[in-house]
């Protein structure tokens, strides 16, 4: 007796895979958001500079 595993990995695959692009785009999304800040960060002046 086989049991078909081919329509459960068809599943498997419409449900993972999205969410493997989904948290490739979340990833990019804190890189640029946090590179930004440290950016922002770098370059305002700090409060110390204008005593």
């Amino acid at each position: 007796m086989t049991v078909d595993m081919d329509p459960l990995l068809h599943l498997l695959r419409s449900i993972l895979v999205p969410l493997f692009f989904v948290g490739i785009a979340g990833s990019m999304l804190v890189v640029i958001v946090t590179t930004l800040r440290d950016l922002r960060e770098v370059f305002t002046k700090d409060e110390e500079d204008e005593l």
